[in-house]
This record gives C-alpha cells, sequence and structure tokens, in this order.
C-alpha cells in the first residue's frame, strides 16, 4: 500500500515538474517577444541615422539567427509566420525610392552603408505584425531628403 502511493506521488510529482518548465518557458518565451516587440516600437515615426538604422539591421539579423529562421536561395530571410523580422529600407534615387531588403545591406558590407548614409536621416513608416502571434513581421525604414 505505501509502494503505491510511493508511485502516485513520485508520477504526480513528476507530472507538476514538467507542467512547470512548460509554463515557465512559455512566459519567458513572451516576456522576450515583448520586449522585441516594444524596442521596435520605439523607432516608429521618429528620425534616426544611418549609423543606428545599421545597428538595427545587425540585431534584427541576430535576432533571426537566434530564433532560427530559415534563408531562401538569395539568402533572405522566409516569412515563417510566427517570429521572424525584416527590415525594409526605401532609398531615394533622383525621383523614385527603391526597397532594399536588410540582407542585402548587411551581405554588401556594414562599412560601406556606413561611409555613405552614416548621417543620412531615415525615419520609420510602417511596422506590420504576424496575425498569429502579434509579434513584429517587418519594419520599412525611408531615407528622408535633406
Amino acid at each position: 500500500m505505501k509502494k503505491k502511493i510511493f508511485i502516485i506521488l513520485v508520477v504526480l510529482m513528476i507530472i507538476l515538474a514538467i507542467v512547470t518548465y512548460w509554463v515557465y518557458n512559455y512566459r519567458k518565451q513572451m516576456v522576450e517577444s515583448q520586449e522585441i516587440n516594444n524596442s521596435y516600437k520605439t523607432y516608429e515615426n521618429i528620425q534616426i541615422l544611418g549609423s543606428e538604422l545599421i545597428s538595427i539591421i545587425n540585431r534584427t539579423i541576430d535576432i533571426n539567427e537566434k530564433a532560427g529562421i530559415e534563408k531562401d536561395q538569395d539568402g533572405l530571410y522566409i516569412d515563417n509566420g510566427e517570429n521572424s523580422i525584416k527590415i525594409y529600407i526605401e532609398f531615394i534615387y533622383d525621383d523614385e525610392t527603391r526597397t532594399v531588403d536588410m540582407e542585402k545591406i548587411a551581405n554588401g558590407g556594414t562599412y560601406s552603408f556606413i561611409d555613405v548614409y552614416s548621417t543620412a536621416s531615415f525615419q520609420c513608416t510602417n511596422i506590420s505584425y504576424h496575425e498569429k502571434t502579434n509579434n513584429v513581421k517587418s519594419l520599412t525604414f525611408t531615407e528622408l531628403s535633406n
């Protein structure tokens, strides 16, 4: 009789430990995603320099790498519908704008971007969110004309 009670208690303790671990990880993940969302939301409709923009790009690439976001054949991150983040930069060329993905800027070299655009002004004109998780999906930064 004592042996059965002991086995039941051990099984309950194991189940409790597993559930506690799962709840802890879930809450930790939610807090991390909220911190990321809040940090990106601070850039909405404010003017930043190109030197800060390259820092945002590098941070976003690091977040995607840590999350294991896959890339396509062109080296661009694939939207996974949950936690992938993309940054688009709209550059002004004469009378038109051209949109460039963050990966192309990173692959072209951050130093060359800094040389040309470190003092240029950019503004975050759009933030979109994943429908499923409400995590930041993409940001669009637009170069401001001087």
